[in-house]
């Protein structure tokens, strides 16, 4: 055997332990796994009543278009006709400046939180968001409308990682469910 073709092999040899230490080690001691579209909880959810006790008028809807598009990024369909329900309360709403120059607010800090559940088709309900505040934070310089303009994609930004985190509770499944869901 030449010189340069067991470099080939050895090299093709490397790349295939590699690869599969690449992809065994994510299943191996974290305690989840990855699960196909038959693991998760639900493959079709609807959504609401998603309940504003704030005094920020609209939150729940921009609650709502973000479930909607994190379900549907993830493989979850979203059909108001579903047995399985996302619901839930928005409970505070706050919106404070937290630092200042020359007198001015030059950085603000927005803090909701609510209570959030997943019903499963036989009723059993898991929690998805307690009532801990989600909070997010941004900067703005300008004047009032540019300070208004910013607070609103920072609230739409802030419902979207708020969606994300709720919707990543029904596709990361503990390997001991995932195992009894075959």
């Amino acid at each position: 055997m030449k010189k340069s073709d067991h470099i080939k092999k050895t090299g093709r040899y490397a790349v295939f332990i590699f690869m599969l230490v690449f992809l065994a080690a994510p299943l191996a001691g974290c305690g989840y796994s990855i699960v196909g579209r038959r693991g998760l909880a639900a493959t079709s959810v609807s959504i609401g009543p998603i309940e504003n006790k704030t005094t920020e008028p609209g939150l729940e809807e921009t609650l709502y278009s973000a479930l909607s598009d994190e379900l549907m990024k993830q493989g979850i369909n979203v059909d108001q006709d579903s047995p399985s329900r996302i619901y839930g309360t928005l409970n505070t709403f706050q919106f404070l400046g937290v630092s200042e120059t020359n007198q001015v607010f030059t950085s603000y800090q927005i803090t909701i939180s609510g209570s959030f559940f997943f019903r499963d088709a036989n009723g059993k309900q898991t929690v998805l968001a307690s009532s801990s505040p989600f909070i997010i934070s941004f900067s703005s310089q300008g004047d009032l409308n540019d300070v208004f303009a910013q607070r609103q994609e920072a609230i739409k930004a802030g419902m979207q990682s708020f969606a994300s985190q709720m919707v990543s509770g029904l596709i990361t499944v503990p390997v001991k469910a995932a195992a009894t869901a075959k």
